[in-house]
């Protein structure tokens, strides 16, 4: 990229486009090479872009080459018909002729471009969408992108206006599309006029009253022309869940490809080898037992870098994979993990997980561990049930039926375990070295005894504690309080 752009430095030298000596010929074959190196840069980001821009205009010495390297960029990424070229155009125009440092060819150019910048720099692709505070129909206000406005949703912002031919038409395709019922998105129909007879008539015999939010602001307080760049209608606007701006100047069929990328019900794989690897990778520092923190932080990252971005796909993708992965993993750190990820990530964001294949593969199996994780949660009272066991303290060793409550050591284990289970053996090692502490009791409970001489008993356990694997530790403190739960002690 760098070299494209001293090749075309290399060209204006040796064009010698001086300001005696530059002529209309050598200005048009510069632009043709510039629309060369436009061509090639316009898969890049806008950042590499406006940074690319920046070098290029900075490169000439010359004032007048300086001038006509910016306008032609200028102009170039204004009418763009790509989508975010704007921002290219607003940054050019910022840094470059507002500040001075380059002259547009007239004081009238200079107030268009002006005009333009003003009323679109808020609203950029890639940028917060800006507030709203509009009124609906009832005459109640409403809030949009606001510190008390809640996100997590897609939403479509339409300004129209009821005397507007092309918003008709964009109006019939915007109303097919949000009855076909296919996107979870809030749309939000906003009238730009202040006639309301003219309005309500158009709710009523275009739109439709429930087919979105209508607002309108005919007091124009909320400044939304500005914000917005509502010089003309339609103007059509997608916002993410995070509030960020992902589409704009968008007709309807432009919002449909864009939606139906976001929303495509795409089947996917999840908990592959390589996804296995990849979260193994990330807990090495951890040596295999990171803390739920830790757990949880990633879980965070997904979200923050995915959904909340805009990118569904690979929100599904990262978090069907995470489910798995840690679904897989015993410890304390990787189930309070667990269930902190289904609650944010599969549960609170049910309009991702649409397809019928994710309902099986997530939405049940999420809804089926979060009931197991929600057993005996930290935090809680143990449960008051009568369970016979082997008690052991410092005092030696009881075969007891005691309430769990009932424990009065400072510090009580609770080890249900299954026998012949070399896991369990070992925990109950663990265990019992910690009765060297005499503040310390533990109660172990034999679960395979239990299912053949009080199999109620035992379906109760399994219905209160989350018993699907085995050996499951629980430590309370002496007000019966739990303090931990898928702990191990011998270090597992």
């Amino acid at each position: 990229m760098r070299r494209f752009l001293i090749f075309i430095l290399l060209l204006c030298s040796v064009l010698t486009l001086t300001a005696q000596q530059a002529d209309s010929s050598r200005l048009s074959a510069l632009s043709l090479k510039l629309d060369e190196y436009y061509e090639t840069l316009k898969h890049e980001s806008l950042d590499v872009q406006k940074a690319e821009c920046d070098f290029l205009i900075g490169s000439a010495t010359d004032s007048l080459l300086r001038q006509h390297i910016a306008l032609d960029i200028y102009e170039h990424y204004l009418n763009s018909p790509i989508m975010g070229a704007e921002n290219v155009a607003v940054h050019v125009f910022d840094k470059w002729i507002d500040s001075g440092k380059v002259k547009m060819r007239s004081s009238s150019d200079f107030i268009t471009a002006q005009v333009h910048a003003d009323f679109n720099r808020q609203s950029l692709l890639g940028s917060k969408a800006p507030e709203l505070r509009m009124l609906l129909s009832d005459g109640s206000g409403e809030e949009l992108f606001t510190e008390n406005d809640p996100s997590g949703v897609f939403r479509v912002l339409y300004f129209y206006d009821t005397d507007c031919a092309k918003c008709r038409i964009e109006t019939l395709f915007l109303k097919k599309l949000i009855d076909t019922g296919k996107y979870p998105v809030e749309f939000y129909a906003i009238y730009v006029g202040d006639d309301r007879d003219s309005w309500e008539k158009y709710i009523s015999e275009a739109l439709g009253q429930d087919t979105a939010i209508h607002m309108w602001d005919p007091s124009l307080d909320s400044d939304f022309q500005r914000k917005y760049g509502v010089l003309k209608t339609p103007r059509l606007f997608l916002v993410a869940p995070d509030e960020t701006i992902i589409g704009r100047g968008l007709d309807v069929k432009s919002l449909e490809v864009l939606l139906e990328g976001i929303f495509a019900d795409n089947s996917l794989d999840y908990g592959t080898p390589e996804s296995e690897d990849l979260f193994d990778g990330i807990f090495t520092a951890s040596a295999g037992r990171p803390s739920a923190g830790e757990v949880k932080g990633i879980a965070d990252y997904i979200h923050d870098r995915t959904i909340a971005r805009g990118d569904t796909l690979m929100f599904r993708q990262m978090s069907g994979d995470y489910l798995y992965y840690l679904a897989s993993h015993s410890g304390e750190g990787y189930k309070e993990g667990l269930k902190y990820h289904i609650e944010k990530n599969i549960l609170s964001a049910d309009k991702v997980w649409k397809s019928e294949d994710d309902s099986l593969k997530i939405i049940g199996f999420a809804q089926i561990l979060n009931d197991l994780l929600s057993r005996a949660l930290p935090g809680s009272l143990v449960p008051d049930i009568k369970v016979p066991g082997e008690l052991y303290s410092s005092r030696g060793v009881k075969n007891v039926t005691m309430r769990l409550p009932k424990l009065r050591g400072r510090n009580n284990i609770i080890l249900f375990y299954t026998e012949g289970c070399e896991i369990c053996a070992a925990e109950k090692s663990a265990a019992k070295a910690l009765l060297k502490d005499r503040k310390t009791k533990v109660f172990m409970v034999n679960i395979d005894t239990l299912m053949t001489d009080n199999p109620s008993l035992a379906s109760r356990l399994m219905d209160t504690f989350d018993l699907s694997s085995l050996p499951h530790i629980i430590r309370t403190d002496s007000k019966a309080t739990v303090l931990g739960r898928y702990i191990s002690l011998a270090g597992f």
